[in-house]
């Protein structure tokens, strides 16, 4: 079984936070990091971090950007990491992680590929056999923490590529960007449109929910597998703070 994972960030994200999901991965995959806009000095020269300019590799991402600047809804204050209410109809800031995921999962030999936020940072080791069991049974096409009264919550997805369906999910979710079909859908920040397609295109098809008994507010990552080996700093105070809070 070959395991991948994949995240980015910029040169502002990383100073922020996700410096700390470089200095504590310590899981026996590959982690590929799509850096934006930047390239990182190789601080953390780990056997398993593959560096990746999301910008040389994803052309297509720069015609999106290009394109839809004039639609799009700005959702930051003079480019900071605050969000405004308007976060839900930007498009633009939640692309990357479409652009990078699916060039990695389009074109590669891996039998799993994990997307992976970059403010999660790594509390131990974890092998082959626990992420079959734990995170993505082998028949199932992919995983994710289900919100069925609200959009998934896509910090942490797992994508079963030995399924042909979920290879089809990928392409078509790419093509909602290359395409600007996003822009059909009531909102347009990645969580949703992700869900868009996800119902579309994986209707009938096992999906493994890591987080069954999930509670109604709040993080919903202690309630998930995930967060015996790995904490979410979702939100500004953990992400200020640098560790998980209540």
């Amino acid at each position: 079984m070959k395991i991948a994972l994949v995240t980015t960030f910029n040169k502002k994200l990383y100073e922020y936070y996700a410096h700390r999901f470089l200095a504590t991965y310590c899981w026996p995959f590959d982690c590929y990091i799509y850096h934006e806009g930047w390239t990182p000095k190789i601080q953390y020269d780990l056997p398993h971090i593959k560096y990746r300019d999301i910008n040389e590799t994803n052309p297509e991402l720069k015609a999106f950007i290009h394109r839809n600047l004039s639609r799009n809804i700005d959702s930051q204050y003079d480019k900071d990491i605050v969000p405004t209410t308007d976060y839900k109809m930007d498009a633009i800031r939640f692309c990357y992680k479409i652009f990078a995921k699916t060039h990695l999962m389009l074109d590669c030999d891996y039998d799993y590929v994990f997307w992976v936020d970059a403010d999660i940072v790594f509390k131990k080791t974890i092998t082959e056999q626990e992420v079959i069991n734990k995170f993505l049974p082998q028949d199932q096409s992919i995983s994710f923490i289900d919100r069925p009264s609200y959009y998934s919550e896509c910090g942490f997805v797992g994508y079963n590529l030995t399924k042909p369906a979920t290879k089809r999910f990928i392409y078509n979710l790419r093509e909602h960007y290359t395409k600007d079909l996003l822009f059909q859908e009531r909102e347009w920040h990645d969580s949703y449109v992700w869900d868009c397609v996800r119902k579309k295109w994986l209707i009938g098809e096992p999906q493994y929910n890591l987080a069954p008994t999930i509670r109604k507010v709040g993080n919903p990552w202690p309630d998930t597998p995930m967060s015996e080996y790995a904490d979410h700093l979702k939100g500004k105070k953990r992400k200020d703070a640098g560790v998980m809070l209540k």
